[in-house]
This record gives C-alpha cells, sequence and structure tokens, in this order.
C-alpha cells in the first residue's frame, strides 16, 4: 500500500485557488469539453490501458486514438451540416 504523507506545492497551490468562487466557476465549464472526450477515448477506443511500453509508443497511442476520436466527430458533424442543407 502506498501512503503519500506530503503534498506536493503545485498540488496545494491547486486546492487553494479552487477555494475562490472565480476559479470554481472556470473549473465547472471543463466538464462539458473535456470529460466528454476522455469518456469517448476510454468507452469507444478502449484506452483504458496502454498496449505498448514506453513514453514515445504510448504517445502514438494517444496521437492515435485522439485523431479518430476527432475524424468521428468532424464526420459527424460534416454529415449534421449536409442533412440541414438537403432538407
Amino acid at each position: 500500500m502506498v501512503v503519500q504523507t506530503e503534498e506536493h506545492p503545485q498540488v496545494a497551490a491547486f486546492r487553494q485557488k479552487m477555494q475562490r468562487p472565480e476559479y470554481q466557476a472556470i473549473y465547472r465549464q471543463r466538464g462539458p469539453v473535456a470529460e466528454f472526450s476522455n469518456a469517448c477515448l476510454k468507452e469507444k477506443r478502449g484506452l483504458r490501458q496502454f498496449l505498448r511500453r514506453g513514453l514515445a509508443k504510448v504517445r502514438a497511442e494517444t496521437a492515435w486514438a485522439c485523431l479518430s476520436c476527432n475524424v468521428a466527430i468532424w464526420i459527424r458533424l460534416v454529415w449534421k451540416v449536409r442533412r440541414s442543407v438537403a432538407t
């Protein structure tokens, strides 16, 4: 079991910053943007753990997963526009 006894200075600074209401409002806006992408990568692309070892290979695997997610979103948006123009 791993027990962390001291907090990293950046984590402490982030926690202190997040006590302010203006930062909480900004952080709340993160959900619709970032969480959808993370869920897409985890659920639809199966990116729960990496298949390769090494930082370069993991970066490449992540890049391919993100690219496939972005292409799927782009295709969906293009078809949506074409359908609305056709009707």
